[in-house]
């Protein structure tokens, strides 16, 4: 079965309009065939929480959520479970406990910054699980002439987002540069889940 899911794109778009009343077109698409679903959201925004209906062909779904920063990962959610029918909408627990608004993207731990750092100092490649459907990778190879790393990242797989620099320094200070580029790379191939 395919599995229709929200890209970035469509996110950002989302976040935008959850903040507007009106009524808005979408179409979402599997993710191996590439089939398309389109849809019709219809938003009503009050001053404390605001109402969603949601339109997929001949149903009609509706969700109000309190105004928070977050609505609009929670209304992802929602949409999507309805659409790949992994929901049961006359549950209204099931409305609650939704995925995208509780997931941690970005998530730069000790255990990451650990590893980070040993690479710094030895070189090597290492796969960050951050939370992002995949890993981000990164590669590093200790220069010979000075004290240094050429660092390699990447994040996606048919249109990977990438960083390729080389750093001159000390261990500390290379590991700064490399942590701060690890964020940029994370936030530039996901804004949407940053936008939250």
């Amino acid at each position: 079965m395919s599995k229709f899911k929200f890209d970035n794109r469509a996110l950002q778009l989302l976040n935008a309009q959850v903040n507007l009343s009106g009524t808005f077109n979408h179409v979402l698409r599997s993710a191996p065939k590439r089939e398309a679903l389109a849809f019709r959201l219809k938003v009503e925004r009050n001053v404390s929480d605001t109402l969603f209906v949601v339109e997929p062909g001949s149903e009609r779904h509706t969700l109000t959520l309190p105004n928070e920063k977050k609505m609009h990962l929670k209304l992802a959610d929602f949409i999507e479970e309805i659409v790949n029918g992994t929901i049961d909408v006359s549950n209204a627990a099931d409305l609650l406990n939704v995925p995208h608004a509780s997931r941690q993207y970005a998530r730069f731990d000790i255990e990451h910054k650990q590893e980070v750092f040993e690479l710094v100092r030895t070189g090597g490649v290492v796969s960050l699980e951050m939370g992002f459907e995949l890993p981000l990778h990164v590669a590093l190879h200790r220069t010979k002439t000075r004290s240094g790393v050429t660092t390699i990242m990447s994040i996606g797989k048919k249109n990977p987002r990438t960083k390729c620099f080389t750093l001159y320094g000390s261990d500390i200070e290379i590991f700064e540069k490399v942590t701060e580029s690890i964020n940029h790379l994370a936030v530039a191939a996901t804004p949407a889940a940053h936008a939250a």
